[in-house]
């Protein structure tokens, strides 16, 4: 009979590593781009083709400085392989040869605009606007990147995203395969409703960020509302909603003597729902470090100490042994290695406290990832594709031995996970598309928390 169980389970975590395999695999490469012959035809180009091309115009342009079909084909290649220096410096001879261009001008200003130099960029667009003859298509651009710089320098901004989708996942509620688990040396049998169960769910999340700028060197007051909800199919148990509002001051450390760095303090409040009831709620506080380094890498730190509280309920009759402080620490390095491929390492450290012992954890985690962005195959104006991919794994160790399940030994939890997403734009107006597949395994030596999860993921979204 205990063999029999094992097969079970052992079939289970099969079934599910496939699953998360496949959604793995289909959302990573279902779409990758193909390569084609020729970027005057509008194809698409790895970046030792791009490159390659570059070099010829390059030569063509020196052989006949006058040809200025080959230099502005020049700087678009350079500009499409993140070679910003070259196609600014080309456009700008360009000026000289043939001054008030007004593609030429809306290009230089496009380049400015990336490079984070908006007053240049804005004169590049005023003086295409006020060529003679301008065309309609570069007009019309031209106002639209002025209107985007005008946004930007005002002093109140909002911005974020709405997002929707579908969820199917292989074990929804993380408990056992298997019905045989040990209690306190003991075998029992769970309930098939206490078993992994399979669902699906359609859920809805956003998060708006409201920033104020103090006019001191830099300062700004800064706003973030967090919210999530889900209904399920079958575990209506699971059926969440979620918020959270943060909420302080960000500080501009060149005053200090540190460039390129910002200052985050902040408070937070967050309530949950779940199966229909208040569940939990948190007050706190936390502070964030933002910097850049080397030119092109990020560091970004975030620390946050939070007071909870567990609303025990009839579904969950002991949630409030959870209830106390949690102190989270996530340090996470960015780095650009091309213009097409970013890459991030995070450290995690998190401390939770609760009213019973055995509830109290320490976890320590690390994940890395990898994102790779490249031009659509529909065209340019249809935006950049991106592909990314992540791996990690924490370990979480408990205060003290839960009595109910083993006396004599504390829950130690390792945990991994794969994930990739493949985001595709919808037109020009912050619409997209991603398709999600992550597989979650967690090894315990508490079998109530011995599980495997495969799921897959369909997410529009909208930014503003």
């Amino acid at each position: 009979m205990a063999g029999k169980a094992r097969r079970k389970g052992r079939r289970g975590w099969s079934r599910s590593f496939w699953i998360g395999l496949w959604c793995l695999v289909s959302s990573a490469a279902l779409f990758l781009p193909q390569a084609s012959p020729a970027y005057a035809q509008g194809a698409v180009f790895g970046t030792p083709e791009l490159k390659a091309r570059q070099a010829a115009l390059l030569n063509a342009s020196l052989a006949d400085p006058a040809n200025l079909d080959a230099a502005f084909e020049y700087a678009m290649v350079s500009a499409r392989i993140g070679d910003h220096e070259a196609a600014i410096s080309t456009l700008e001879r360009m000026l000289v040869f043939a001054p008030g261009l007004p593609r030429v001008q809306l290009e230089l200003g496009v380049l400015y605009l990336r490079l984070g130099a908006a007053d240049v960029a804005a004169t590049y667009f005023e003086s295409a606007l006020s060529a003679p003859n301008v065309p309609p298509q570069v007009a019309e651009r031209v106002n639209l990147y002025l209107a985007a710089i005008a946004k930007k320098e005002a002093p109140a901004k909002l911005s974020g995203m709405l997002a929707t989708g579908v969820r199917v996942q292989s074990n929804a509620n993380a408990s056992p395969e298997g019905r045989r688990i040990q209690l306190n040396g003991s075998t029992f049998l769970l309930d098939d409703t206490a078993t992994g169960r399979s669902d699906v769910n359609g859920f809805v999340s956003g998060n708006v960020h409201f920033s104020y700028d103090l006019g001191l060197q830099g300062d700004t007051l800064e706003a973030d509302l967090v919210f999530y909800g889900a209904r399920y199919d079958k575990l209506d148990r699971l059926n969440t909603e979620m918020a959270e509002l943060t909420f302080g001051p960000t500080l501009n450390l060149a005053r200090i003597g540190i460039d390129d760095a910002r200052l985050g303090l902040y408070g937070i409040a967050n309530g949950i729902r779940l199966n229909g009831a208040n569940y939990s709620g948190a007050v706190g506080a936390g502070v964030r470090f933002g910097m850049q380094v080397l030119g092109k890498d990020e560091i970004n730190t975030r620390i946050e100490l939070r007071r909870r509280w567990f609303n025990d309920t009839v579904r969950y009759p002991t949630a409030s042994d959870r209830a106390g402080y949690s102190l989270r620490a996530v340090s996470t390095y960015h780095h650009r290695f091309t213009a097409a491929f970013t890459g991030r390492l995070s450290l995690l450290l998190d401390y939770e406290d609760a009213r019973v012992a055995w509830k109290r954890s320490l976890e320590g985690g690390v994940s890395a990832g990898l994102t790779y962005r490249f031009a659509s195959p529909f065209g340019a104006e249809a935006g950049p594709w991106s592909i990314d991919l992540e791996a990690g794994y924490s370990r979480r160790a408990f205060s003290k031995p839960d009595p109910l399940i083993n006396r004599n030994r504390s829950q130690r939890d390792n945990e991994a996970w794969a994930r990739s997403v493949l985001t595709v734009p919808v037109g020009t107006s912050g619409t997209a598309v991603a398709l999600t597949g992550e597989l979650r395994r967690q090894q315990s030596n508490y079998d109530l928390n011995d599980y495997t999860n495969a799921l897959g993921m369909v997410t529009l979204m909208q930014r503003f």
